[in-house]
């Protein structure tokens, strides 16, 4: 495993948004869903930057439990600042801050062990969690079929302890 480091600008994302809990969409698949929607209606989308790169982003509550607890997922691209989203869709800031990366690659469905690999780094580093979101970066347009060949850059905001 091998965690970098990285300083991020402030990133204007457009995309479609959801409140779930994490059994759901693991038992019923909601967010590879939003997912694949958001893929069909991204040439909807004025001013992208940066494609074939798109967002999964998450945002916990205060004190977040997974059992109980909805959090907000976003399926997003990145955009120029002065761009409207298109109906249906939302704009979300994610804020210039310090980052720690973990690069996952294999089967989706497996991916919240390099969560669980992030979340130990932090915990053993030197930094601490600075926010309750975190994404997922993906450089590469997954269909339905291809989920045992993810690829993304996870990514949870940190600062010195």
């Amino acid at each position: 495993m091998r965690i970098n480091v990285i300083e991020r600008k402030q990133t204007r994302i457009i995309g479609m948004q959801l409140e779930t809990l994490l059994q759901d969409t693991r038992e019923q698949m909601i967010i590879p869903k939003l997912q694949q929607s958001f893929n069909a209606r991204l040439n909807e989308i004025q001013g992208v930057i940066g494609l074939p790169i798109t967002y999964g982003i998450f945002i916990d509550p205060p004190n977040y439990n997974p059992d109980t607890d909805l959090f907000t997922w976003i399926a997003g691209v990145e955009v120029n600042t002065n761009v409207e989203p298109p109906v249906g869709m939302i704009s979300y800031e994610l804020p210039k801050a310090t980052y720690a990366v973990l690069e996952y690659k294999g089967d989706i469905d497996n991916a919240g062990s390099a969560y669980g690999e992030l979340y130990e780094w932090i915990t053993k580093s030197e930094y601490e969690q600075a926010g309750s979101y975190g994404f997922e970066m993906y450089s590469t347009v997954h269909s339905p079929l291809e989920r045992r060949l993810s690829d993304f850059l996870l990514h949870f905001p940190i600062k010195k302890k």
